[in-house]
């Protein structure tokens, strides 16, 4: 209470000193007056703060959750599938998650379809159609699997397929947090 009436004395003091030149000198004196008795208290709250409650700066804070990576060979994808047009695909599949202390909460995948088609100067047989880096959000608890079905967005042009369609799929990242214990 007692800052906000610094302030309110400060609003006062330097409106008396625009507006009504006859009281000017005993604005400036109360606002000299207002000054060292802010100074004053922003040097007593220095000298009351106990270093040990600072908190440290660029140290988190927060209750929540910390992600963390966890390594790709703890976390296998099965049966993953790529159906749609593009417009959006539906990716759909099942994961587990072989750790034993960290939930797993988000993929990252390189996906790749080929087309597989006659005509293709590939020596393989199957032309690159497009390639793509999504997240997928999922919640699997340590040491169980999970099935998952998410819409992707193509970025660009998805292009038709003139064959039989190749999907590719590689987990590139993975992280979770410390799963909590019951």
């Amino acid at each position: 209470m007692l800052a906000s009436m610094y302030w309110i004395l400060a609003a006062l003091f330097l409106l008396v000193t625009l507006t009504v030149p006859r009281l000017r000198p005993f604005a400036v004196v109360g606002c000299v007056i207002l000054g060292g008795m802010l100074t004053w208290a922003v040097i007593q709250r220095v000298r009351d703060t106990d270093p040990g409650q600072l908190q440290e700066r660029g140290r988190p804070t927060t209750p929540a959750a910390l992600v963390r990576s966890i390594p790709l060979e703890q976390v296998e994808l099965n049966d993953a599938k790529l159906t749609g047009g593009g417009a959006p695909f539906k990716f759909t599949g099942r994961v587990a998650n072989h750790s034993s202390t960290l939930q797993l909460k988000s993929l990252m995948l390189d996906i790749s379809r080929r087309d597989c088609h006659a005509s293709a100067l590939e020596p393989s047989g199957c032309a690159p159609g497009w390639r793509g880096r999504h997240w997928v959000e999922l919640s699997v608890p340590p040491n169980q699997e999970r099935q998952f079905a998410v819409s992707i967005w193509a970025r660009g042009d998805a292009p038709r397929s003139l064959g039989t369609v190749h999907d590719e799929f590689e987990i590139v990242a993975a992280n979770g947090e410390l799963a909590h214990a019951k």
